[in-house]
This record gives structure tokens, C-alpha cells and sequence, in this order.
């Protein structure tokens, strides 16, 4: 009866208000979880949702496929109905998750240029090694960093070039970065990369032209990088890795896109994190597999877990 959906009505309620405090979501990404919840709640016909039983879950997962949509959409929707259920579990408020025994369609490796992250780790490790290296050590620090940050932050290479020290927040663990269509946003920035920019710009400081750049990555002359040389940088350091795969602009962004979604970390969160107005643009990174058990999520960046062998 109506008592009990507003039990419901309360534990999605207690959900958002966590997302929007504790996990700190925009406006948008809450207003989505809301209406997935809702559109579960009325198609799987839930009188009670701490009573929910994986068939349920099924049955929804049935009755989108019937009503014609795509996997990735269904992917996301169980991504964040199996979200919701795990914090009622460890709130308390259930025993058991009904998600986690249903099979769903799975995120999978979508970009032919996407990099393991192994293969980006020997990227990086392989940095300093060359005789060219050793000779230009402020260039190698450059490039490592630059890497760190294309891959640890997902930035375009038109975002990175155009960033200036007083956008990294090196405390805080961020940096401002002004995207397409001069939008701000706040990009995550990792242990690693922090590491790799602090000792770069110890290195470049008695370079009169590099440290007098508000820049973050100037060229000789303290000017802008052009995107030009950062892509023939990163294919560079991509064949001294000895790597054979074709590399675009784009290459570290996927990696660190499809990374971030292995990994199991929230399809809308690493939306924001890109940067992207639209969810279906973060879309092409998921496949379908049936056979695939959603797995634990571990919401980690590869190269935040520093276990750089491959899963």
C-alpha cells in the first residue's frame, strides 16, 4: 500500500542526499539517478524496495531490452541501480545486494587505439632511458609528466597545453581546466602525476625562459606547446616502449576513459571527470558481453593502484 512506497520513496531520498554530499555529483548526474530509480521502481512493479529480489532485477533488465534499448544504456542502468543497492547494504538497510547475481551486459574494451595499462605504465617507465634523455633531462621530466597527466586526468591535448600553473591545486589534488566552450571543470589529478610535475618544475627552474612561463608546459621559448608536437611526443614514447599500436591525439584519453570504467568506477562520474555535456558521447566506451558478472567495482585509476600488470 502507499505506506510502504514511501519507506521507498525515503531510501531513494537518503541515496541522493548521500550522492550529492558525500560524493559531491552535480545537479544533472543526480536528476539522472533519480529518474533510473524511478523507472526501475515503476517498470519492475517494486512494492518495496529493501525487499527486492535479483528476479526483479531480471525482469527489468527484460523489460529494457524489450523496449528496445541499447546496451550501453542498459549497462548504465544497472551500474546504478547495483550503486544504490550497495550503499543500502552497507548502510545497513539490507542484507543482501539483488544486483550482485544478475548478469548484464558488460563494459568492454571499445577503442582500437586504447592502450593496457601496462603498456602505458612501460610508457612512462621507459622515459629517461635514452641517450637523448639523459642529455635533455628537462625535456624527458616534460614528457613523463605530460604523459601522467593526459592519462592520470583525461585532459585533451588542447587543455593541456593551454594549462597554467595557477590552475593546479597540488594540495587539493585537482586542476581547473577550461574545456570546450571556455567550460570549467575540475579534473582529478593522481599521486603520480603530482610527482612527475613537481620534479619537472624543479628541473626547469634555471631555464630563464621555461620559468618565467605562467604556462605549465612551455616550449623552449616559453611559449605554448603546439598540439602537433605533443602528438609526435606521444607517438614517439609509445614506439621507444616498444609498442606497435596506432596512437591519436585521443589515445590517452580512452585509455584513462576505459580504465576509469573497468575498473567499475561510476559511468557518470568519469563523465564529469571528461568533462562531457552528454552522456552518450561517454556511451562509446561500452559494449555488450552477456556473459559477464558485474564485477566488485573498484573505483581506482590503474595507475592510482600502481599495479601496472595487466588484469
Amino acid at each position: 500500500g502507499a505506506p510502504s512506497m514511501n519507506v521507498s520513496q525515503q531510501l531513494v531520498d537518503d541515496y541522493l542526499q548521500y550522492l550529492r554530499l558525500e560524493r559531491g555529483l552535480s545537479a544533472n548526474s543526480i536528476a539522472a539517478y533519480r529518474r533510473d530509480l524511478a523507472d526501475f521502481i515503476s517498470a519492475a512493479g517494486i512494492k518495496e524496495i529493501s525487499s527486492t529480489q535479483p528476479s526483479s532485477i531480471g525482469a527489468y533488465i527484460s523489460y529494457l531490452s524489450r523496449h528496445g534499448r541499447k546496451a550501453a544504456t542498459i549497462a548504465r542502468k544497472i551500474s546504478a541501480l547495483k550503486r544504490f543497492f550497495l550503499f543500502l547494504k552497507q548502510s545497513g538497510r539490507i542484507s543482501t545486494n539483488p544486483v550482485d547475481s544478475v548478469s548484464a551486459p558488460r563494459i568492454s574494451r571499445y577503442h582500437p587505439s586504447y592502450l593496457s595499462a601496462s603498456e602505458i605504465a612501460r610508457m612512462i617507465e621507459t622515459i629517461g632511458e635514452s641517450a637523448g634523455d639523459k642529455k635533455n633531462p628537462v625535456t624527458a621530466a616534460r614528457d613523463r609528466a605530460v604523459i601522467e597527466l593526459l592519462y592520470g586526468s583525461g585532459l585533451r591535448i588542447s587543455e593541456l597545453i593551454s594549462l597554467r600553473l595557477t590552475d593546479i591545486e597540488f594540495e587539493a589534488g585537482f586542476i581547473r581546466v577550461e574545456g570546450k566552450g571556455n567550460k570549467q571543470r575540475l579534473a582529478p589529478i593522481g599521486e603520480y602525476a603530482v610527482r612527475a610535475l613537481k620534479t619537472y618544475l624543479e628541473l626547469r627552474c634555471p631555464q630563464k625562459a621555461l620559468a618565467e612561463s605562467p604556462l605549465a608546459f612551455p616550449n623552449g621559448q616559453g611559449r605554448p606547446l603546439s598540439r602537433v608536437a605533443v602528438w609526435k611526443m606521444i607517438r614517439r614514447r609509445v614506439a621507444a616502449a616498444g609498442i606497435a599500436k596506432p596512437v591519436s591525439p585521443h589515445t590517452l584519453r580512452h585509455s584513462f576513459a576505459t580504465h576509469m570504467l573497468e575498473g567499475g568506477a561510476d559511468l557518470r562520474v568519469v563523465q564529469e571527470m571528461l568533462g562531457h555535456a552528454d552522456i552518450s558521447t561517454t556511451q562509446v566506451y561500452l559494449t555488450i558481453d552477456r556473459d559477464y558478472i558485474i564485477a566488485e567495482h573498484k573505483k581506482y585509476h590503474p595507475r592510482e593502484l600502481a599495479r601496472s600488470q595487466d588484469k
